[in-house]
């Protein structure tokens, strides 16, 4: 024997509703049906009968609802997989742009390196023929005045007129 309002926790439906019910079906419940100290109880046969009357009016509102579920799931699936397969075709695209960025930063690099490696080699260069250049004009000087003139560098550059 159970009470409306337990029968209600199991059917997860108000008890008011259950009430409602036993009202509606009262002569054929009125059998299966006891009241002790003002309460009502239901029997196994009123409960059969009460989840039975439930049963033909929540089957199609969940069968109703059911589909409703499937077909919001449905489409949000669509969409998730819609956006899914968007951000693939972008990451795709971003990842062969960063291949092109790296491979032109590669080019670069290694422009960079030859580019420096020449450059080390024009100031070597530079060095050396300025070293040259500058031999061969102190050979140049020293070589132009006889040797009785002949002046150190620190006399040659700032010269005195001496008159004999």
């Amino acid at each position: 024997m159970k009470s409306p309002y337990k029968l209600s926790k199991e059917l997860s439906i108000s008890s008011t509703a259950i009430y409602k019910k036993i009202k509606q079906l009262e002569n054929e419940l009125e059998p299966h049906i006891e009241k002790k100290n003002g309460k009502i109880l239901l029997t196994d046969e009123a409960e059969t009968i009460l989840r039975n009357s439930f049963s033909e009016v929540i089957e199609p509102v969940v069968e109703q609802l059911d589909n409703q579920l499937y077909n919001q799931l449905d489409k949000f699936y669509n969409q998730l997989n819609d956006e899914n397969e968007y951000l693939r075709n972008q990451n795709t695209m971003l990842l062969e742009i960063l291949e092109k960025e790296r491979d032109h930063s590669r080019q670069q690099a290694q422009s960079l390196a030859e580019l420096s490696e020449k450059l080390a080699e024009l100031t070597k260069n530079g060095q050396i023929l300025l070293l040259k250049q500058d031999q061969e004009n102190t050979l140049l000087l020293s070589d132009e005045r006889p040797e009785e003139n002949k002046k150190s560098l620190w006399q040659w550059l700032f010269k005195k007129k001496n008159k004999a």
